[in-house]
């Protein structure tokens, strides 16, 4: 799924649109076909999976099949111990409809992915993976200027390819495996969206399966409850979203930059995050603080602060942004390309990320609640840091302009009003790194977040980088627009067949 600004190695979410399905509904239906046997395997007869190839006209792989390990490999190794019974290759709608039918008969539960970066391996499933990566494509809608229809099982490649053709961009992100459905269904962020808004506020329509096997087209004028929900919802919780229209901008040069200080890092953090809050709407920008790998250490790497992002044309230089910053770059670090073609300075942006094992945390904070308290405990926390195989980071997306300019209740997407998304990464590798050291890094982790957001009176979290050791993530992720997800819940999907650990329930 794709789109959207991200850390110094992966992107936004899960594709298609889904995640894991029907294991608790599946146990609720009659007549299941299947056995379970130890270790949790799913085992319909031989003519039941002979069945849904024949349905499915992209194909059907079982483990014994090449390549299956290739595909089913999820992108957060965290969850790759999960294999699915088998993997059906959806290539049209009709092949969506009949994985569906097929799961429901079967009493099988089962996942749904296009670039598999679920942070918390929702697309990952004992039981049948709905693959949606041959579902792929972008095109401009005739006669409905500046619309482009983007397929399912989109990754971000793609749709870069397809924009630049047209001259055209979208909020989108930088990793280029990450699938387009579970990015805009989460909101979707990326260094546009201070400028156009978050990658759902550009959708103006989306078709989709839902539980009862309808495939169905929704926006503002048809089903507009659902189409509300599919705009900052979450993937995997309303169905299995097949195409999605996007609103596109013109694709016109930018500013991209990659800036580095290397002295009196506390101060310039501080003064980033309540200078950067003033900037126009056509600045974007993510701030990354990296903690060295435990080798790095080793060889004595510092702490760095760096912040990369683009500037379109404005009226405002770099230099007047950045105000006393400024002065202080580590230029020998930094690198700056001025007025460069779009989708030219997207490919010095761009971030092809490989698979490992990870967990992130994340939340929402206003500039003006970023005292020099917090500051220095995060340098503090920073310097604890349990030195895995791999560096860390905790990172400030820089959001506002634009977004705050919709209503919290006009979309799904609930968080509106602030100036900083805020993360912090624990990253670690197997069997470089014990099960100790990685229990360490975790609780670190945690206890790092809790303190920040009590001194910085952060809130939320957000949906497209979901947490499976959030507690209240219902209100992390859509506040007080919970209760209406949930009546949306209710009336596509009441037997919760779309089901996961952080799945909506129905009201």
């Amino acid at each position: 799924m794709a789109l959207g600004l991200h850390s110094s190695r992966r992107n936004f979410l899960v594709g298609a649109g889904g995640f894991a399905g029907a294991a608790a509904a599946a146990r609720l239906m009659p007549g299941a076909a299947f056995a379970a046997e130890a270790g949790g395997a799913y085992c319909p007869p031989p003519s039941a999976w002979s069945d849904l190839a024949k349905a499915v006209k992209g194909g059907v792989l079982r483990p014994e099949d090449p390549f299956f390990a290739d595909v089913c490999r999820p992108n957060n190794l965290r969850y790759g111990a999960t294999l699915p019974a088998g993997i059906a290759r959806c290539a049209s709608p009709a092949d969506v409809q009949a994985c569906i039918q097929w799961v429901k008969q079967q009493a099988m539960p089962f996942a749904v992915r296009s670039g598999g970066h679920s942070y918390a391996g929702f697309s990952t499933t004992p039981g049948l993976l709905i693959d949606m990566t041959r579902m792929t494509g972008a095109k401009p809608l005739p006669g409905k200027d500046g619309l482009v229809e983007v397929q399912g099982g989109t990754l971000n490649s793609a749709v870069y390819k397809q924009m630049e053709r047209l001259g055209r961009t979208i909020t989108h992100g930088r990793c280029d495996t990450v699938g387009a459905a579970g990015f805009l269904l989460g909101g979707g962020i990326g260094f546009n969206m201070r400028k156009y808004g978050m990658a759902s506020d550009l959708l103006h329509a989306t078709e989709l399966v839902t539980a009862d096997g309808s495939h169905v087209k929704v926006d503002a004028g048809t089903d507009s409850a659902l189409y509300w929900a599919c705009r900052g919802g979450g993937g995997g919780n309303f169905g299995i979203n097949t195409s999605f229209t996007l609103e596109t901008r013109p694709a016109e040069a930018v500013t991209v930059f990659n800036l580095t200080w290397s002295k009196d890092l506390p101060k310039v953090l501080k003064l980033l995050l309540t200078e950067l809050a003033t900037a126009p709407d056509d600045f974007g920008s993510k701030i990354n603080v990296t903690i060295p790998s435990r080798q790095e250490q080793c060889d004595k790497a510092p702490v760095r602060v760096s912040i990369l992002g683009q500037l379109h044309k404005s009226k405002v230089t770099l230099k007047e942004i950045f105000k006393s910053t400024w002065e202080w770059i580590d230029w020998s670090k930094s690198e700056l390309l001025e007025d460069v073609p779009y989708w030219a300075a997207q490919d010095f942006l761009v971030e092809t990320t490989f698979p490992y094992y990870y967990q992130e945390k994340s939340s929402y904070m206003k500039a003006a609640d970023i005292g020099d308290e917090a500051i220095a405990a995060m340098f503090d926390w920073a310097a604890k840091m349990p030195a895995t195989s791999m560096p860390v980071a905790f990172k400030f997306f820089q959001v506002g302009g634009a977004i705050n300019r919709v209503g919290p209740a006009e979309t799904a997407y609930v968080h509106r009003g602030y100036d900083w998304l805020f993360t912090v990464e624990a990253n670690w590798w197997r069997p470089t790194d014990s099960a100790l050291l990685i229990e360490q890094a975790l609780e670190w982790q945690q206890r790092f977040y809790d303190d920040v957001n009590r001194r910085t009176k952060a809130t939320g979290a957000f949906q497209n980088f979901p947490d499976p050791a959030l507690a209240d993530w219902q209100r992390a992720y859509y506040g007080e627009n919970l209760a209406k997800l949930a009546e949306v819940k209710k009336a596509v999907d009441p037997t919760m067949l779309f089901t996961f650990a952080q799945a909506i329930r129905p009201a």
